[in-house]
């Protein structure tokens, strides 16, 4: 069962009552760009799977037909605990290997990007998760129905949602067996010591027993962050920027033998004689900067406002997805992602944010008569549409300086 679209808006609703807490206990946690850009991150992850067909549904089947030693029964509690406690174990490797193997780093690396920590940030997940479906291959030979197991895996990424907040403390007993807050806001630091540890998806014990584990210490403040900032609010190139940058390694790299490695060893490795463009560009990075380009209160406003009516065509098109053509889905997808780089270049002050966000929403108003909405909702989306290009392009001519980009 696909629990996780149901559960969506619950997120979005602890994620306000987060932020509602943070200010009445004047210790806020968010910010308006960098939660804009995880949501967008989140956002992508689960449209790209309306689009990529993969072929892992055949392999499960394959699998099953072949190599499956015996169905088990789907209404047994213990096939249930079982699966559950397995598929955790599994995941602890599956996610060590994504911080430890560059191929897979650059499939992980989205979820840490984030310099802030809070409810937002569990919702930062990657578009390009290419070999997550080969550690459910096991499950599917030993003979966990693929109901149970799905459900499994949606009922483990729920329990990570919770863990993502600096408000709670540490929680005694329960931090020798489960994964807390505490121990993983020190998964998520870039601190020197913290870096790579606690990889635990619900239970701790994993990493305590690998020699993975370390405790949140009182004299060492977690500092969030990867040690080489993204510093973009751009979510299609924090999707892509550690395969480009390993990709240049490796025609670099020489021969076939170093090229291969560049590829299963730790992120930042150098082939003889190169440089790594991922290495550090300084020993030790500024753990005290966050990237946080100065913008307008307009364009504050504007993006947040069009970020909002983005995410709100995002849920719709999940949720009615089934009831499209592809191609109709895949252009969807496509403009919704376009969307959300525009509110990235409004967020990172780019020169180019006006012009772009004027090419946007024409080719919203474009594409509105082709969508299978009312005649009603089309005329009222069209309006808004409309109002929303003659605002910017008025403001841009007349008030300049309310649209004017700080940083260019």
């Amino acid at each position: 069962m696909e629990l996780i679209l149901y559960a969506i808006p619950f997120f979005f609703l602890l994620i306000l009552l987060e932020f509602g807490y943070g200010l009445l206990c004047g210790r806020n946690t968010y910010r308006l760009n960098d939660t804009i850009n995880s949501l967008s991150l989140g956002s992508l992850s689960r449209l790209q799977g309306l689009v990529i067909l993969g072929f892992s549904g055949a392999l499960y089947e394959l699998v099953v037909a072949r190599w499956q030693l015996a169905q088990l029964p789907a209404d047994q509690l213990w096939v249930w605990v079982l699966c559950f406690v397995l598929y955790d174990f599994v995941y602890y490797w599956k996610h060590r290997l994504g911080h430890e193997v560059a191929a897979f780093w650059g499939a992980h690396v989205a979820h840490h990007q984030s310099e802030d920590f809070n409810l937002g940030t569990a919702l930062r997940q990657t578009s390009m998760d290419w070999y997550g479906f080969l550690f459910y291959l096991p499950f599917f030979v030993l003979g966990f129905p693929a109901e149970i197991l799905f459900t499994v895996v949606s009922l483990n990424l729920i329990y990570q949602f919770w863990v993502h907040t600096e408000h709670v403390p540490k929680l005694g007993p329960l931090e020798w067996v489960f994964v807390t807050p505490s121990n993983h806001r020190v998964h998520h630091a870039r601190n020197k010591i913290y870096v790579d540890r606690n990889y635990g998806g619900v239970f701790i014990l994993w990493d305590r027993l690998f020699g993975s584990f370390q405790d949140e210490l009182i004299e060492e403040p977690v500092v969030f962050g990867l040690r080489k900032p993204l510093n973009s609010w751009n979510p299609v190139w924090a999707n892509v920027h550690v395969y480009w940058r390993l990709l240049r390694d490796v025609a670099r790299a020489p021969g076939l033998k170093h090229k291969l490695l560049l590829l299963v060893k730790p992120p930042g490795w150098e082939a003889p004689g190169t440089r790594t463009s991922c290495k550090l560009r300084q020993i030790e990075p500024d753990l005290t900067q966050k990237f946080d380009p100065p913008t307008t209160r307009f364009v504050r406003y504007y993006a947040f406002s069009q970020f909002i009516l983005t995410v709100v065509c995002s849920l719709m098109l999940l949720v009615n997805a089934p009831t499209l053509s592809y191609r109709g889905t895949a252009l969807a997808v496509a403009y919704l992602t376009y969307s959300f780089y525009v509110h990235g270049l409004w967020l990172e002050a780019q020169a180019s944010a006006v012009w772009q966000e004027c090419l946007r929403l024409l080719v919203f108003l474009i594409l509105l008569p082709f969508a299978p909405l009312s005649g009603t909702l089309q005329v009222s989306l069209s309006l808004l549409g409309f109002g929303s290009v003659s605002l910017v392009g008025w403001l841009w001519l007349r008030h300049p300086r309310l649209v004017e980009q700080v940083g260019n």
